[in-house]
């Protein structure tokens, strides 16, 4: 009887063991860091339509130095332009194409691409993992947008986020 009683204590304490090891490994495994999202390639012209919002012109603020852009939709393509202060283009535009089902702009390690595109907002990120800041255009209820730049941590420096609220400008 001794026997069979010892031999029940040894099943219960490995049972209870086993609980307390996965509830342990659970608990690791929900503090893991979130891997970066990547840039899809399934996005389609409806896709591109949904940011009708951000066409139009537009003034932010870099502390209390005014900046100028122009948003504009053509076909799946965003054209982004600078400007002066009295609206005349101020260099180059840039381009976010769609092609292949990325959307994005620039080519190498210095290319962005969309990782979600929504109603209310889009998710720029890196091409190639890791080489560049990620960016986001968040549309705001009261009819301006915000401008969300993120960079990661480097080892000379602390990961950091800078916000532009963008307004929109009549030159």
């Amino acid at each position: 009887m001794r026997n069979k009683i010892c031999i029940l204590a040894v099943i219960i304490l490995s049972f209870i063991a086993t609980i307390g090891s996965d509830a342990q490994l659970a608990s690791i495994n929900t503090q893991t860091p979130v891997p970066q999202a990547t840039p899809s390639n399934k996005f389609t012209a409806a896709d591109i339509a949904k940011l009708k919002w951000i066409e139009g012109t537009w003034r932010g603020m870099d502390g209390d130095k005014p900046f100028y852009e122009r948003y504009k939709l053509e076909e799946t393509a965003l054209v982004v332009e600078g400007l002066k202060a009295d609206g005349s283009p101020d260099g180059e535009p840039g381009r976010f194409e769609l092609k292949d089902g990325e959307f994005g702009q620039g080519e190498g390690n210095k290319r962005s691409a969309a990782s979600e595109i929504t109603d209310d907002y889009i998710q720029f990120v890196p091409a190639v993992g890791g080489t560049m800041n990620r960016f986001r255009f968040e549309r705001q209820s009261n009819g301006t947008w915000r401008a969300v730049l993120e960079w990661p941590a480097k080892a000379d420096k602390p990961a950091r986020q800078k916000i532009y609220i963008m307004e929109p400008w009549k030159p």
